[in-house]
């Protein structure tokens, strides 16, 4: 793919004639559009050397790099990939080291390959045949395990082939491949959590940004000779090896959201749920780690911020769990644009490995529609918190939760509100309440599954022994995904990046435009779900 900077005009492409023949013109032409073509051919490479000495050789690169992820200058960088390394630890701060840092992840991914993707009948020689046969259930048979990874791959690939739907690229059969071999990997390396649904929207992001890199890097090293730490780093072929090592660093502060296994509020700043007087019984207790975040998320920083919003959700008995299980296990990945997403990741990962920012930027989602939520009704509330509404200028969003965890030390943002036309989001709250008051069974409580199963927990957490008053119940069968309505809000001044994605916040003069870009809601890990018309 063309980086920008590149010509669009063939070099070759000759001027209007004059009249007239010089019998040496074609000559002269052919030596001055070929100068032209290295001219440009060097400036690309050197508007590519600029960038990458620009973030990584300067004494203080690593504050600068950061200071460039939460400021929003990655959007159109060729080199995010390498930055989103050094805030995630796959490589460490000394630049020495980076080289070495990256060939031990990919022999270490190498081997992990090679040890949970086997094939039995290539191993069938050298076992016991007693042992190794396809009807043989004995835990050391190679066939039994075969089995078990065939059932585990394919609820794997289920998901991978409902990855952004929307875009080409994640159609590509090898693409698919490799996000199925690295999240199967990843299970069997992590055999008390194993695969979740949702990981794949975690991983499918730091896939596509390594791939705009290597267009990137591929465009450039035609024009010239690039450096050792370049060829390495961005080499294309270990595309599989740096995402699997990227992910897995990521999971290890996502993972708690994503397991099941109940645990003891922790001693600290957690410790305050158990101390409330007249606490809920979610508040006391063991805990899905899940839960207990997005709870303290609503009970405290909603509360401290915004107490009209806090009583007004509370009033409704709209429990965080409900919409916040998917905004924080996904990294809002269903919330936003792609294009956007991946300056909300920036500004999560330059911040902190913990991503400590989660909790401020669900805060700032909820108070950029508060206005509109305190004036709606049940139903309405359900549609904006389920089918978040677009937003012209994501880096406002990040500025603003900055702001609510530190105002010392940031700026006061400017005020930023949703436009509101409650239309469609009155609609689609009332699809979600319609489709519980045809339900006649309840679906099995999963908090592993962002479904009507979560609606189910949520609502149980929070209402009284005697039910609700208004009778309406939240819990819904299946969520139905629609393009939310687009509000004409201005851009972002920041360019694009050269490998592009559908966004769906471009201006427009109608109060409710159409889409180009799909939100995609989390569906059942056991069905496949029939694509919308």
């Amino acid at each position: 793919m063309q980086h920008p900077n590149f010509e669009t005009q063939h070099p070759l492409q000759q001027d209007e004639q004059e009249t007239g023949y010089d019998p040496l013109q074609n000559y002269y032409n052919r030596n001055r559009d070929r100068g032209s073509l290295d001219s440009a051919v060097e400036s690309t490479f050197q508007s590519y050397r600029k960038e990458w000495d620009d973030l990584f050789q300067n004494s203080n690169y690593l504050a600068r790099t950061r200071q460039a992820g939460i400021n929003g200058r990655l959007r159109s960088s060729r080199f995010r990939s390498v930055c989103w390394k050094l805030y995630l630890d796959v490589l460490s701060e000394d630049k020495t080291q980076w080289i070495s840092r990256t060939k031990e992840h990919r022999a270490q991914y190498e081997k992990i390959k090679e040890t949970h993707i086997t094939n039995p009948r290539k191993a069938a020689g050298q076992h016991d045949l007693v042992v190794n046969n396809p009807l043989s259930q004995d835990e050391g048979s190679l066939w039994n395990k075969f089995f078990q990874d065939k059932e585990l791959r394919g609820m794997i690939k289920q998901d991978v082939l409902r990855t952004f739907p929307e875009m080409l690229y994640f159609q590509e059969e090898d693409v698919r491949t490799k996000l199925t071999d690295i999240l199967f990997c990843y299970a069997r390396e992590n055999e008390r959590l194993l695969y979740k649904q949702g990981m794949h929207e975690l991983l499918a992001p730091i896939v596509f940004v390594l791939h705009c890199d290597h267009q990137a890097f591929q465009h450039a090293s035609e024009t010239a000779n690039p450096s050792e730490e370049m060829k390495v780093l961005l080499d294309p072929k270990f595309h599989e090896h740096d995402a699997y090592a990227m992910f897995s660093l990521l999971m290890e502060t996502a993972e708690p959201w994503f397991s099941s296994f109940e645990r003891e509020v922790r001693k600290g700043k957690e410790e305050m749920l158990t101390s409330i007087p007249f606490a809920r019984p979610q508040d006391s207790g063991p805990s899905v780690a899940i839960v207990t975040k997005v709870n303290r998320i609503q009970d405290q920083l909603v509360k401290k911020h915004d107490i009209e919003l806090y009583m007004h959700l509370n009033r409704l008995e709209i429990a965080p769990q409900i919409y916040g299980i998917r905004w924080v296990r996904l990294l809002f990945g269903r919330e936003f644009p792609l294009q956007d997403l991946l300056v909300v990741w920036d500004a999560l990962f330059t911040d902190s490995i913990t991503l400590d920012l989660v909790d401020y930027v669900f805060v700032a989602m909820l108070l950029y529609i508060r206005d509109a939520l305190i004036a709606s009704n049940f139903q309405t509330c359900l549609g904006l918190l389920m089918h978040y509404p677009p937003i012209g200028d994501i880096h406002s969003l990040l500025l603003k939760a900055l702001f609510l965890r530190d105002p010392k030390n940031n700026p006061r943002p400017v005020n930023y509100q949703f436009q509101q036309n409650l239309d469609y989001y009155k609609t689609r709250g009332a699809d979600l309440v319609n489709k519980t008051r045809a339900s006649t069974k309840a679906a099995p409580l999963n908090i592993n599954k962002v479904s009507s199963s979560l609606l189910n927990f949520g609502r149980k957490l929070i209402a009284p022994m005697g039910g609700g008053s208004s009778g309406i119940s939240p819990i819904n069968n299946e969520v139905i995904s629609a393009p939310p309505p687009q509000a004409p809000v201005p851009r972002p001044l920041a360019e694009p990046p050269s490998c592009t994605a559908p966004s769906n916040t471009q201006m427009k003069s109608q109060p409710f435009p159409q889409t180009h870009h799909q939100h995609r809601l989390l569906k059942s890990e056991s069905l496949p779900q029939p694509q919308l018309k």
